[in-house]
């Protein structure tokens, strides 16, 4: 019998953000060939690769067997785009130096020192047993060749998520972003663990037995040339946090960015660092700065505090006076009506970096506060009472 081999291509359409396009062909893995009913067949999300002996997987919601999606693997798992993602061993177990890679020929070569968005996202397979780091994304003029299974590119990680760590999550997808400044010609993306398992930190996840080591799906893989000049492909939200608690400003991104961050009033230097966590005592207003491919950038946002204010203790008409402010170093406090309660009432002072300073137990409606002890600058007092905050106010110390 004559046999007649049907290819079946599905296209799909590349994503654009602020006008650019997507570099990566397929960047979804919703294009196939066929669809997958065995391991080992990420060519045939085109035009997609893994190492030529290796078994670098493709999932699609086509499939009728365990490379189905959401039934990916032994485990559940959706697509984070579309119908389709890919799956890799970044380990497997710790101590084998077993790895597979996710590669494929971009739309076109990189431009010399142009400033290229990449992300992709990874979630880890619901029965790992290990989570590692050091997933990555590498940049390369030449495709890779392979002569065996499983073998370690030694390759530099040009994008990996912002502090490298170990990425656990089974439920939602990761995202992985930075920005890369290319050489020139550079023509191929690969996704994968290029580090030794020496180099590579894991943890534990799943006691569910030896032989397992961390397995991770692969989707929405993207490369964008950013317009230095222009609005990036990422935002500062204004932010909201609680009383005593903290929030992360900023992005989680690698690869060569980097930005300042200030408080206001006056400027103040917190940290280099892509984003950070605050926890302010009070609203407060932050400034970021970063350079991409030469250009200076800067915004600002707003972290306003929510929580439990005065008037839910019965409290609307308290007045608290401060006095003087600014001071040298001795301030006196009044609380201006008796409805407070003194006993468990505590005065808590802190630098802009929200780290506390001093603490005073209240010991009635006038009290006398020493702060010689302290550097000039500004500072926030905080009256608690049973731990709860009731109210923030801001003091100056020259």
């Amino acid at each position: 019998m004559k046999k007649v081999l049907c290819i079946i291509i599905f296209i799909s359409f590349s994503r654009q953000v602020l006008g650019q396009t997507n570099l990566v062909p397929n960047w979804s893995f919703e294009t196939f060939t066929i669809c997958p009913n065995s391991g080992g067949q990420i060519t045939s999300a085109v035009p997609w690769v893994g190492q030529s002996t290796n078994s670098s997987d493709y999932f699609n919601a086509c499939s009728s067997n365990a490379l189905n999606v959401p039934y990916a693997a032994a485990g559940y798992q959706y697509a984070k785009d579309g119908v389709a993602f890919s799956g890799i061993w970044t380990t497997n177990p710790p101590g084998t130096e077993y790895r597979e890679y996710a590669q494929v020929k971009l739309i076109d070569s990189l431009i010399n020192n142009r400033c290229y968005y990449v992300e992709f996202y990874c979630n880890l397979n619901n029965e790992s047993e290990w989570g590692t780091n050091n997933l990555a994304a590498n940049f390369d003029k030449l495709q890779w060749s392979s002569t065996g299974t499983g073998f370690v590119l030694s390759l530099p990680q040009h994008i990996t998520k912002y502090g490298n760590p170990i990425i656990k999550d089974t439920l939602n997808w990761t995202k992985v972003s930075g920005i890369y400044t290319s050489n020139g010609g550079e023509r191929y993306i690969t996704i994968g663990n290029f580090k030794f398992d020496a180099s590579t930190d894991t943890s534990k996840v799943n006691s569910i037995g030896n032989g397992y080591g961390a397995y991770y799906y692969i989707d929405a893989v993207s490369v964008y040339s950013i317009n230095p000049t222009g609005i990036m492909p990422w935002s500062y939200p204004d932010a909201n946090v609680n009383i005593g608690d903290s929030v992360y400003i900023g992005n989680t991104m690698g690869g060569s960015f980097n930005s300042n961050w200030y408080t206001l009033p006056g400027n103040v230097f917190i940290k280099n660092a892509p984003g950070l966590y605050v926890k302010p005592v009070t609203t407060s207003t932050y400034v970021v700065t970063f350079t991409l491919c030469g250009v200076p950038h800067s915004d600002t946002l707003k972290v306003t505090l929510n929580g439990v204010g005065i008037e839910e203790y019965g409290l609307k008409n308290l007045e608290f006076i401060i006095s003087p402010n600014p001071n040298t170093g001795l301030i006196q406090l009044e609380i201006s009506n008796t409805e407070i309660i003194l006993q468990n009432s505590l005065i808590k002072i802190y630098d802009i970096f929200n780290r506390e300073i001093k603490t005073f137990k209240l010991l009635g409606n006038k009290q006398t506060l020493e702060l010689q002890d302290i550097k000039d600058g500004v500072y926030y007092l905080q009256l608690l009472q049973d731990s709860k905050v009731l109210l923030t106010k801001k003091i100056i110390k020259q």
